[in-house]
């Protein structure tokens, strides 16, 4: 299908994006053609599917809400967790000539000089209400309670502005929405076309699309602007709700983009009139605040703050108190407000001398229409309206506006200002040339190594997110090797009078971290140890839930390979939970599962965060060989079970090859403790997970943990004999008691140590 076809295809409304006045196709749809190359739908297909898993991999595509059966380390269901929807971004983007473009910048730039204007006015002198412009009644109706907001001093209400702008059928452009509170869209749109250069590699080069990258850093450089007086280094850091919050991806998305911490409430404490980040080893000094929570949510001391167990108490007076800057200041909700838009022209007249560029979009006008690709059913383009998010950016006098953008597709009977399509477009500006790139970030400012700073919340997560790797991938060995096993001999259930059965019973109950039971009475062993099997691939749906979980609130410190890997995991989950536990299902989550370790060894720089997520995983392996060991190798098993039920936990621990090629004989009972218990060659072995764990509590600086490790390696030394008491051998039981006791001292000491102390803020004078 060519562009003229395209414009004129006999679809209701056409698409009037592609037209222009006179009916012809618009000059920058000739470029943007050419880099497209088809419309034809087998295309458009390949490039939606394209989209799809590459906008899982950053994210939408793993969200908490799915995991329907999953409940995390704090008890909390995923029905009462997050609720995130994912979006569908559209092939074909949304084009603006750069003459269009610098048109819209401009009117974006001044509506938010003005918007600035009557913040300052109505937060001060008041002149737009003594003069008549503005009535008194609607200024206190909307923002009596913040009647005493906003910074004093030299620094801007607005430092990030978001304006919607739509296209009427005559190709006339209107304002459909102001955002000034907390302005969503910008990571967003970021992601969107990071997206859109992987599906058409040669498409923005070829159409000469404006690039968009270069606008976070310079948020970043606005941000660094808009600090408080005399901070040398300033800090900057985005605030979020977290998880829960539907635009979450978004901000994990940004804050890694900015190379800012993201931030919760819990993180930040007011105290001695300053802002300060939790982190490991006490507070850092914070000192602006890009803040992704709207004014309802800021500050639970504030009048008017709407509940929800958010926000950091005492912020907003901070901000007054001139400590800290807040981006954007606390009551810039109220120039959004749609009540105040009617005013907005003679406020601009009054204030600033200016008359308004852009109206304000009139209910009922008919808007033009984009040609969206519909891939559901027959796949086809449709003819759909479309609104635009634009950015600014202001760093001092200056003003950067985003060169494109977010569209927003409309369905049918949704107003502009409220889309439901979950459906985006990126946005290209075109014929504008290649535009000069911003000055270095750090010019001006000394470099500094954040490299050590890592909040609580996040080490707690990365530390938790290693102990449920590591509890799926036991599971899931346990759980292949036995049904592997089973269905390579469906004898071996009787072998020995039961014996092996007995064996693999405990080693599953162990997977699972359940304590030793005997198999029930009279029930046929076939049965109980399928039984097991359900429970263990339920016990890996479980952690692989919590997993996907603990890994969406620290995604700014993952790869965008991990996190590729998580959305297979959580798909993994579904088909876990949905369906019948089977060796294949079991081997492709342990491929992913150890493309996830290699990818937390390799692609995670070896700071603090890491050594939380692999001490969570090292501290989780010794007690699974521990485990393992006492609940199949403890048992008197006669020599008959001992060689299928030694592989079993051998291969559980990812060890067997390793014998084979060791001892090249029978399984003897001996060279399997060593290999599992004593050799610290063995990456699986017990003593190799102690080596790790003392070097991160060194690394840590961690005297409690350090001796805790010692006192365990040196019991581990131990030797075991062939003493059997009541069933049990009697030494190889003690030994692991001995050594499990000092491992489940140290995960406890570790969580005291640094994640469970409250946060307790001190509220300062004044407020």
């Amino acid at each position: 299908m060519t562009l003229a076809s395209l414009a004129y295809a006999p679809v209701p409304g056409r698409f009037d994006e592609l037209l222009d006045t006179d009916g012809e196709p618009r000059a920058a749809w000739r470029a943007v053609a050419r880099a497209l190359g088809s419309f034809d739908a087998s295309v458009l297909v390949d490039r939606q599917g394209q989209a799809d898993r590459l906008l899982a991999a950053e994210g939408t595509g793993h969200l908490v809400h799915e995991l329907a059966l999953a409940t995390d380390r704090h008890g909390h269901t995923a029905a009462a967790r997050a609720v995130s929807h994912p979006w569908r971004l559209d092939p074909i983007p949304f084009v603006l000539d750069n003459n269009e473009f610098t048109l819209l910048a401009d009117a974006a730039v001044q509506r938010m000089q003005v918007l600035e204007a009557v913040l300052v006015d109505c937060y001060g002198p008041r002149r737009l209400v003594a003069d008549g412009v503005l009535p008194g009644a609607l200024l206190h109706s909307l923002a009596a309670h913040r009647s005493a907001a906003g910074e004093r001093g030299h620094r801007p209400w607005l430092v990030h502005y978001s304006v919607d702008v739509a296209r009427d059928s005559l190709g006339h452009w209107h304002v459909v929405q102001d955002q000034t509170d907390a302005p969503a869209g910008l990571g967003y749109s970021l992601l969107n076309r990071s997206v859109l250069a992987r599906v058409l590699p040669d498409g923005l080069r070829i159409a000469g699309a404006a690039a968009v990258h270069d606008h976070a850093d310079t948020l970043r450089r606005a941000l660094i602007a808009a600090a408080p007086s005399g901070r040398t280094s300033p800090r900057s850091v985005v605030l979020t709700a977290g998880p829960a919050d539907p635009t979450y991806i978004e901000h994990s998305y940004l804050a890694t983009r900015l190379g800012l911490h993201l931030v919760e409430g819990a993180d930040l404490v007011m105290r001695a009139g300053r802002l300060w980040l939790r982190v490991l080893d006490g507070l850092e000094p914070i000192d602006v605040v890009y803040r992704r929570l709207d004014d309802a949510h800021l500050d639970p001391l504030e009048p008017g703050h709407l509940g929800g167990g958010g926000g950091v108490p005492g912020i907003v007076w901070g901000a007054r108190d001139g400590s800290v800057t807040l981006a954007n200041s606390y009551g810039s909700g109220f120039a959004e407000h749609p009540l105040l838009r009617p005013y907005l022209p003679a406020a601009a007249m009054h204030l600033c001398g200016t008359t308004l560029t852009l109206p304000a979009l009139a209910d009922g006008t008919e808007l033009a229409t984009s040609p969206v690709f519909d891939g559901s059913g027959t796949p086809s383009l449709v003819g759909r309206p479309a609104v635009v998010r634009m950015q600014v950016a202001r760093t001092g006098d200056e003003y950067a506006v985003m060169r494109g953008g977010a569209a927003r597709v409309l369905a049918p009977g949704d107003h502009p200002s409220h889309p439901t399509a979950q459906i985006v477009k990126d946005v290209w500006v075109v014929g504008g040339g290649v535009a000069s790139r911003p000055v270095s970030l750090a010019a001006g400012l000394p470099q500094v190594d954040f490299g050590g700073s890592v909040p609580k919340r996040v080490a707690d997560s990365l530390y938790w997110l290693g102990r449920a790797a590591e509890r799926a991938e036991v599971a899931a060995q346990a759980a292949r090797v036995v049904a592997t096993q089973l269905q390579q001999d469906p004898m071996v259930l009787s072998l020995a009078d039961g014996a092996w059965a007995i064996g693999v019973h405990a080693l599953l109950r162990a997977a699972q971290g359940a304590s030793f039971a005997p198999p029930p009475a009279g029930v046929p062993a076939a049965e109980w140890v399928s039984a097991e099997l359900g429970s263990t691939g339920a016990a890996v749906a479980v952690q692989l839930a919590t997993l996907v979980q603990e890994a969406t609130s620290v995604r700014e410190y993952l790869s965008a390979t991990t996190g590729r890997v998580l959305q297979r995991l959580a798909v993994a989950h579904t088909h876990l939970v949905e369906s019948t536990i089977s060796a294949d299902e079991l081997d492709r989550v342990l491929v992913d599962l150890a493309a996830l370790s290699g990818l937390s060894m390799e692609s995670t720089v070896r700071g603090p965060a890491w050594r939380f997520l692999d001490l969570g995983r090292r501290i989780e392996r010794t007690l699974a060989v521990l485990g393992s060991v006492e609940a199949a190798l403890g048992l008197a098993v006669p020599p008959l079970a001992l060689q299928p039920l030694a592989d079993a936990v051998l291969s559980a621990n990812e060890s067997l090859v390793a014998y084979r090629r060791r001892y090249r004989s029978d399984v003897e009972l001996d060279a399997v403790l060593e290999l599992l218990l004593h050799d610290d060659s063995n990456p699986r072995s017990l003593a190799y997970q102690l080596d790790r764990l003392r070097e991160h509590a060194a690394g840590l600086a961690w005297a409690e943990g350090s001796a805790l490790v010692q006192s365990a390696s040196l019991l581990s030394l131990a030797t075991v004999d062939g003493t059997v008491v009541n069933g049990r051998r009697v030494q190889l039981d003690s030994l692991i008691l001995s050594v499990r006791a000092p491992m489940l001292q140290l995960a406890n000491e570790l969580v005291q140590r640094w994640f469970a102390d409250p946060v307790n803020p001190t509220l300062m004078r004044g407020l």
